[in-house]
């Protein structure tokens, strides 16, 4: 089973995002996105999940926004296929 959490040991308090660090709290446990492997800046409030699976909001939006046929709507539905079945 794939891991959707990311425990923050209790002396870690910055995660680098895109060459900037985030001043995180000490001892959360914060969601991992399915799709893209990233820790959604606003935590379980930036996404949604599927059977315990997260996607976090820019994987939400790439979703609803992804043309039938495209390699992306593909991907999309390879992954909800296999959190359903």
């Amino acid at each position: 089973m794939i891991k959707t959490i990311h425990t923050l040991n209790r002396f870690e308090n910055t995660k680098k995002d895109s060459n900037q660090e985030i001043a995180l709290p000490k001892g959360k446990v914060l969601p991992v996105c399915y799709r893209c492997a990233q820790v959604p800046q606003n935590g379980l409030y930036d996404g949604f999940r599927v059977r315990g699976m997260f996607f976090c909001s820019d994987c939400q939006q790439e979703l609803c926004s992804a043309e039938q046929g495209t390699p992306e709507y593909q991907e999309f539905l390879f992954l909800i296929q296999g959190l359903l079945f």
